[in-house]
Parts: structure tokens; sequence; C-alpha cells
């Protein structure tokens, strides 16, 4: 009997004991998962403490290569091409001989018209003194070299006038030859008449004509010399030769191109609207964006005139990097001064409805409206923000105003 209610007792203890282990361990179970919950429901977050970043004023265009021009060059008289220094695809650079004409006649011509100008002196200082034996002798040589040189200009005009005829000269040509031989004759007769003063003598009145032709003269030779000196041509750019129309000892009338020169380098042409025309000038920094690769050109032309299609000013571009294709299309970034505000990275901003960001404070997240004043690459400038915020970057999907949070990581503007 007495162990019957022992066992009873024990029966009694253990299920009491049974029962508060389970109450304890419930307890501790829902005192568990509601640490878990609350753990779980703090968010890591990586946060950009907000500050006054300065950066480029840069305007964003897209623009068209084309070549820098091509320069062509040519004599100032007619000739025979003598020599020529250069061949297609040849680089020179300015002041390099490029081509020269056969001078002898020319240089015959010049003799001519030096003596022609000698001789209108000599009688015009005849007509002044009077003439010695030794003068009259020095006249009549001068009339029979004017002679000579009048002979040689018209027999020259004839030939002139028959290629002329056949369309193988110029009109420009043949009426240069036509006017040279008209000058040759007036010294021909300048130089007669000289002679016949020295013989006859002369009155003042012909003294303002002596000089008047010996003005001439000298203009005459004066000119002779300039095209001896015009007769070597070189080059005023550096660049490529691109074509060489004529050949040596080929005739080539004055005026007409014989060398033409690529200027290095090249130029995009972009076109600019009226609100941006006042914010660059000729000389301003540009990149230019190729296949990943950055090149740096200058401003160099800005026209005042807009396109009558487009109402766009055109701006030019100097580069002078070679590896582009005429017509080619690049990205042109114009650098046009410096800017200060608040930049934020693009995924930090929310948008639905609202344009806004979470800031950290304390340990909670904040909602902060902002307003999106430029877009610049990944960054925008936004107004709203106060300097020294923390913004949040990462898990703002998973917040909301309120949400407990934990700084895990703090990066700054520029990382």
């Amino acid at each position: 009997m007495k162990w019957k209610k022992i066992t009873k007792v024990l029966i009694v203890f253990v299920a009491i004991a049974s029962l508060i282990g389970i109450i304890v361990v419930q307890r501790n179970q829902t005192k568990l998962q509601k640490m878990v919950e609350e753990t779980e429901s703090i968010i890591p977050v990586t946060v950009m403490p907000i500050e006054i970043t300065k950066y480029e004023e840069v305007l964003s265009y897209i623009g068209a290569v084309q070549t820098d021009g091509v320069q062509s060059l040519s004599f100032k008289s007619p000739g025979k091409i003598k020599t020529i220094y250069v061949k297609e695809g040849d680089v020179v650079e300015a002041g390099d001989p490029l081509a020269t004409l056969d001078t002898i006649d020319i240089r015959f011509e010049l003799d001519g018209a030096r003596q022609a100008m000698e001789g209108a002196y000599a009688q015009y200082q005849l007509a002044l003194k009077g003439a010695t034996s030794q003068e009259v002798e020095q006249t009549r040589l001068a009339l029979e070299k004017a002679k000579e040189v009048y002979d040689f200009k018209l027999n020259t005009s004839n030939e002139i006038k028959q290629l002329y005829d056949e369309g193988i000269v110029s009109k420009k040509e043949y009426d240069q030859v036509v006017l040279e031989t008209s000058m040759a004759q007036k010294d021909y007769e300048s130089a007669n008449q000289a002679y016949m003063t020295v013989m006859k003598g002369s009155d003042s009145s012909l003294l303002d004509l002596y000089y008047s032709n010996y003005e001439q003269a000298k203009t005459l030779y004066e000119h002779k010399g300039l095209l001896i000196k015009d007769a070597s041509l070189t080059a005023t750019i550096g660049g490529t030769i691109v074509s060489l129309p004529y050949e040596v000892n080929t005739q080539v009338p004055a005026g007409q191109p014989v060398v033409h020169i690529r200027k290095d380098g090249a130029v995009i042409s972009i076109g600019i609207t009226s609100s941006d025309y006042t914010k660059m000038d000729v000389g301003d920094h540009v990149r230019i964006r190729k296949d990943n690769k950055l090149m740096d050109g200058v401003i160099s032309r800005k026209s005042n005139i807009p396109d009558p299609a487009t109402h766009l000013y055109q701006l030019e571009v100097a580069i002078k990097e070679q590896d582009f294709l005429m017509g080619e299309i690049v990205e042109c970034e114009i650098v046009v001064g410096q800017k200060e505000g608040i930049l934020i990275p693009i995924e930090a901003v929310i948008v639905d409805g609202e344009t806004y960001v979470y800031i950290q404070v304390d340990h909670e997240a904040r909602r902060k409206n902002i307003t999106i004043e430029e877009i610049i690459d990944d960054r925008i400038m936004v107004t709203g923000l106060d300097v020294g915020d923390a913004l949040i970057l990462e898990n703002i999907k998973k917040i909301n105003e309120g949400t407990t949070i934990t700084v895990i990581n703090e990066v700054k503007n520029d990382d």
C-alpha cells in the first residue's frame, strides 16, 4: 500500500515536471523566434555621405568627319614644267619645293625688259643733257636690241594665236602674250624715238613722254622679275600630295592647279543649337570618342550664320589624328566650363509617381523627395538633399519609411 502511494506521487511529480518543461521550451522557442524575426527585419545597407561635387559642364553632340581641306597650288604665269620634286602620297611640310617652270624664255624676256628700261632711262637722260658720240652709239645698240625683242614677241604672238585658235591655250594666256607684244612694240618705238632724238636733238615737250616710257619699262622689268621668282612652287601648308595633274615637259596655263595637297588632320563638323552657341568659343577643348578611344580636339571655326534648313550653327573641330574615314560619325563632348552640385548614382533613385531616395537617420531608413536637375553619364545632379545626408545605395527595394537598417559599408561619391 505504501509503495502504491509513493508510485502515485512520483507519477504526479513527473507529469508536473514534464508540463513545466514543455511550457519552458515553448516560451524559449517563442522568444527565439521573436529574436530571429527581429534580426531578419534589420536590412543591411551601404551608404554614401552627401557632399558638394565639382564637375565639368559638357555639351554632347554628334559630328561628321570631313577633310581639313585640299589646297591647290598653281603658277602665276604659263610655261613648261621643268621639274616636279614630289609624287602622289608624299608627305610635305610648309616651304618644301614642289615644282619649277622652265625659265629660259622668261629670263630672255627679263633681259629684254631690263635693256628696254635702261634704254628708256638713257633716252630720258639724253633729252635732259644732250648726247655724246658714245651715247649716240649706245642708243643705236638699244634700238637694235629693242627691235630684236619686238620681233621675238611678234613671232611668239603669232604662234600663240594659232594655238589659241586650235583650243590648246586659254584666252587668258593669249591676251597676256598680246599685251607683252604690245609693250615690246612700244619699247621699240621708244628706242627708235630716242635714237631719232639723239640724231636730231629734242625739245622740252618730250621730257614727260620719255619719263613715262621709262616708268612703264621699269614696271615691265619688275613684273618679269616676279615671274622668275614665281617659277618655283613651294608648299604653303604641311600635308599629303593627293594629285599631280601635269607631268614634266608639259605646258601648263597660268593659274591652272599643278599640285593638290590635303592638309594634315581632319575636322569634325557639328551643328549646334542657338542656346549652346554662346557657351563655346574657338579654341575650346573637345573630347572625341571613337570605338571606346578618347581623342582630343579644339574648336577651329564657329559660324555665326545658321543653316537655313536645320537652323543649327556650323561648328568645326580640328583634330590631328589621321585614323578617320571621311563622313564617319563620332561622339563629341565640348567642355564649356565647370559646375558644382550634389551628384548621386542613378541606381539610388526611386520613381513611382514621385522621385525620392532613402537616407539613414539613426538606425532607420527615411524617405526624402528630390528633383533631378541634370543627368551626367551614370550620375544625376539633384536638389532636395543636404550635405552630410547618408544616402542609402543598396537594398532600397527592401526598405520603406521607418525600416530598421544597419550600415555595413560606407563609400565616397567618387568610388
